[in-house]
């Protein structure tokens, strides 16, 4: 399967951006009941990410075939500051957002973008890479596990 990786502003291709991280929040929706309705959360969520990468060193890299856009990722930087207590100097990076499109999946693309924004970074002094994924998000689980990652806290809601 032939598909490209860039970088793009989401500010400047708002509809890709609108289009991909919908989709994802459909999805996220499927296996968690208490996610808003996208129509509910765009315009303030699109803004808010558009926020983190110009203020947080964001990048938004997309895959796509014949410029179709396919999949995404999206990170920033997560400055340390002084109230943290894990151990380490530099700052962090977080993995905000990813998906690729259903009909695409199981090619390798999403290990292709994150291998691409892994290394966007590699000039940077970033002590720790963190995401998080659903409860029952069982093939993120085992890629971020076949990746190198190690869970370390669990998030516990009590919704009232």
């Amino acid at each position: 399967m032939d598909y490209i990786i860039k970088k793009i502003k989401i500010a400047e291709n708002i509809a890709i951006a609108d289009e991909l991280v919908g989709e994802l929040h459909i999805s996220e929706k499927s296996m968690n009941d208490k996610t808003a309705d996208w129509n509910l959360i765009r315009e303030n969520y699109l803004r808010f990410m558009s926020e983190c990468e110009e203020e947080n060193d964001g990048t938004f890299l997309i895959a796509e075939i014949e410029g179709k856009a396919i999949g995404f990722i999206f990170g920033y930087i997560d400055e340390k500051d002084d109230s943290n207590f894990e151990l380490g100097d530099a700052d962090d990076l977080y993995v905000s957002e990813g998906y690729v499109k259903q009909e695409f999946r199981k090619h390798g693309i999403y290990s292709a973008l994150n291998k691409a924004f892994e290394e966007t970074y590699k000039d940077y002094n970033i002590r720790k890479i963190y995401r998080y994924t659903l409860c029952n998000n069982d093939t993120m689980q085992k890629w971020l596990g076949n990746q190198g990652y190690q869970p370390v806290r669990l998030v516990y809601e009590k919704w009232l």
